[in-house]
């Protein structure tokens, strides 16, 4: 024997209540989200003072350390502990390759 279980239909009415509901929490929520700090496109964080930094960094590492520590710097600490890591690995090994071969 089988038994059945008759699911309660709800109303053209209540569908529609519940649908603006839920639109009025995902509006709420994408608001919430777009308020967030560090949520920019990605393209915000490729801005010419940010390309000129790299390259400092890559090709002169005191000057870029230094563009990366300033106060009109657009990093994040962490963006910029992460830099400061691998400038001074970076410049590890640029000095054992001029001494040591």
């Amino acid at each position: 024997m089988s038994s059945k279980i008759s699911k309660k239909k709800k109303s053209l009415a209540e569908k529609e209540a519940e649908r603006a509901e839920l639109r009025e929490k995902n509006k709420q929520l994408s608001d919430q989200l777009a308020a967030m700090p560090g949520n920019g496109s990605m393209l915000e964080r490729f801005t010419k003072w940010r390309m000129i930094s790299y390259v400092c960094l890559i090709l002169l590492p005191p000057y870029g350390l230094y563009r990366l520590w300033s106060k009109e710097s657009t990093f994040v600490y962490s963006e910029r502990v992460v830099w400061t890591f691998m400038m001074v690995v970076y410049m590890l090994q640029l000095t054992r390759l001029f001494l040591f071969s």
